[in-house]
């Protein structure tokens, strides 16, 4: 068996239906070399929308990767049988479809179960366990406070530094249900950054797949989350221009919560000696091949989703981040070229507005 460090993790999914399948290393997971590793979400909305990944893992250039399985038959099935199949899109490296509220009779709705089906080109078939589908508590706020704070940084050392700590309020019960939600958040940023032609960039930042917030409802005594901070995003040029975040929430299943907290655990190890030895993370997917293990989840949620513009002048208005000051460099930078920066655009997003 051979370690392979790292996991297909769903991030990003937003009311603009843009999502991406990003890997985060993991240390200490283990995977079968060759094996299966199978992502999905299905996300109640007008309309709803269901991505799932099929990768297998393989060696590329004499290092291990996960590649895309192409030509695979996957499909969304709801608990009375019926089900509904999912095109490929090779460009995103995924299987995906958009489902109306009443599509040929199936419907996407809460307090409804789902599960995935997924057969390979060699006869290879699996499917995940069916997962409920629970409404979502509504997010009311999201807002920040600055503050100094001391956090390692990119290399690990500690570093005196201002940052913004985003926080949320939302109620724990979603209408008029009884019970309290097992919570997940995702944070996205778009901040606006001009080069010296000048032309204006809007850059995607999407949430670190290394970060997981995840909240338990039930496990805990509160009612609602007043003021509950999720992440420090230090402050920087990326404020300079104007900066906008966007806040999901979603409504995890306990077995989903499960997982999520599972992630969680096996990311944000230090290798201390006082960890807890790292285990396979739980997976609700099963081959029919008995003998053969398949890794990753599938689960449904609703969503709700927060977004919070930062004008320039409400931090401070931070230094720009071009120009920059003269110095001997190979090749033209993003202040030659501001699309030269990872997720990058020149179209204003439509949520835009100061």
């Amino acid at each position: 068996m051979k370690k392979f460090h790292y996991i297909p993790i769903l991030c990003g999914l937003s009311l603009l239906l843009s999502s991406c399948l990003d890997e985060i290393e993991l240390k200490n997971q283990r995977f079968d070399t060759k094996a299966v590793i199978i992502q999905g979400r299905l996300v109640l909305g007008a309309p709803s929308l269901v991505e799932v990944s099929v990768q297998r893992v393989g060696e590329v250039d004499g290092s291990e990767t996960a590649i895309h399985i192409s030509s695979a038959r996957v499909t969304l099935e709801q608990a009375d049988g019926k089900s509904i199949e999912l095109p490929e899109v090779n460009s995103a490296k995924l299987y995906r479809a958009s489902i109306a509220a009443d599509q040929g009779g199936f419907k996407v709705q809460a307090g409804q179960n789902y599960r995935i089906k997924v057969s390979l080109l060699d006869g290879r078939q699996y499917e995940s366990e069916f997962e409920p589908l629970l409404p979502v508590p509504e997010l009311e706020k999201t807002n920040y406070t600055i503050q100094d704070l001391t956090l390692p940084d990119k290399k690990g050392f500690l570093s005196t530094a201002t940052y913004l700590s985003f926080w949320v309020n939302s109620k724990l019960k979603a209408g008029s249900s009884p019970d309290k939600a097992r919570l997940r958040w995702e944070l996205n940023a778009v901040y606006r950054l001009s080069d010296n032609i000048p032309k204006v960039c809007y850059n995607y930042e999407p949430q670190r797949v290394d970060k997981v917030f995840i909240y338990d409802g039930p496990g805990f005594q509160l009612e609602r989350l007043d003021t509950f901070y999720l992440a420090d995003v230090r402050l920087d040029h990326r404020f300079a221009e104007g900066f906008y975040l966007t806040v999901l929430q979603e409504s995890l299943s306990p077995t989903a919560f499960n997982y999520w907290n599972q992630v969680k655990t096996l990311a944000e190890r230090n290798g201390s000696m006082f960890e807890e030895p790292a285990a396979k993370i739980v997976s609700n997917l099963r081959s029919k091949n008995a003998e053969e293990e398949v890794y990753g989840y599938f689960y449904a949620t609703a969503q709700d989703t927060l977004r919070l513009y930062i004008r320039p002048e409400q931090v401070g208005t931070p230094t720009k981040y071009c120009p920059q000051p003269p110095q001997p460099r190979i090749g033209p930078t993003i202040c030659d070229n501001c699309l030269l920066s990872t997720g990058s655009t020149l179209i204003k997003p439509n949520f835009w507005i100061e």
